[in-house]
């Protein structure tokens, strides 16, 4: 089995993240009855926060959202300001608040034409929550490190991609950015004509279903070739999970969607919640030989 983390890992290990997703999914397993997980031949975990933090931007660490909102690459602007506002309108802001906040507005002359509408939606973001502003940021500015700078992208491949190069079966457990990174590599690994044989690809709190994200994979996106079963669980609260289901004209008709996972009020995106769900655990108890 493989683990593939996401955004804000950074200063962790593979070790770290085997002990926090091993831990609540083994008690999901024990409530199952049955812990299968002694079956497999290894379980393995990437690790690549340091590399992606220390690769992106300077501003994603700011917990200034205006701030970081103002110090962004125009390039991100035009990446991030659509989806940033879905996210904004998905908690409850509105249009409107948007555009008065777009009134009273400014930034430094020639930063670009998404500029002021970007740090004007940060804004009523942050005013309605600080985190789910900050997280939106982060995603959204690690998403567009991955899949827009060509460098940062083939440097977190080359230190995930050993973990896939295997040819034995692996269930690919991936978590938020980290749904990402395993699309491509499963993408890249069936256009070399070396499919990589998953009897399951779970895809937890994943932001594929954005727009900008989604559209960053150049058509077909469908279930990558090798992969057995596609199974993706969403909390409909979850900020990074903007779209809980990935639908068939998103991704093709055979993605089996859990939409209505409940990982609780204090952080909907928490790959310990997923994990816990007494569905996710099932569905690796199934692909456990």
């Amino acid at each position: 089995m493989i683990l593939v983390h996401g955004i804000s890992q950074e200063g962790k290990s593979e070790k770290i993240i085997l002990d926090e997703w091993l831990t609540p999914l083994r008690a999901a397993l024990a409530k199952q009855g049955s812990d299968p997980i002694g079956r497999l031949s290894r379980i393995e975990a990437v690790f690549y926060g340091d590399l992606l933090s220390s690769n992106s931007s300077p501003w994603l660490k700011s917990e200034t959202l205006p701030m970081g909102a103002e110090e962004a690459s125009d390039d991100f602007d035009e990446f991030a300001v659509e989806a940033l506002e879905a996210m904004a309108i998905s908690i409850g802001v509105t249009r409107a608040e948007i555009e008065a906040e777009a009134d009273e507005t400014t930034v430094p002359m020639g930063k670009g034409p998404h500029k002021k509408w970007l740090k004007a939606i940060a804004r009523t973001v942050e005013k309605v929550s600080p985190l789910k502003g900050t997280m939106a940021l982060r995603v959204l500015g690690q998403a567009h490190a991955y899949i827009r700078n060509k460098y940062v992208h083939d440097l977190v491949n080359e230190n995930v991609r050993p973990v896939f190069e295997d040819d034995e079966p692996a269930i690919i457990v991936s978590h938020s950015l980290g749904t990402i990174v395993s699309y491509a590599l499963l993408r890249e690994f069936a256009r070399n004509d070396r499919p990589r044989q998953s009897p399951l690809w779970l895809t937890l709190g994943s932001p594929l279903g954005i727009d900008v994200v989604r559209k960053g994979f150049t058509k077909p996106r469908v279930r990558p070739e090798g992969v057995s079963r596609w199974v993706n669980a969403a909390d409909p609260e979850d900020f990074v999970a903007l779209r809980p289901a990935l639908g068939a004209s998103d991704f093709g008709p055979d993605v089996e969607n859990y939409s209505d996972v409940e990982n609780g009020p204090e952080n909907p995106h928490s790959i310990s919640g997923y994990l816990s769900d007494a569905r996710v655990a099932k569905t690796i108890i199934e692909a456990i030989p």
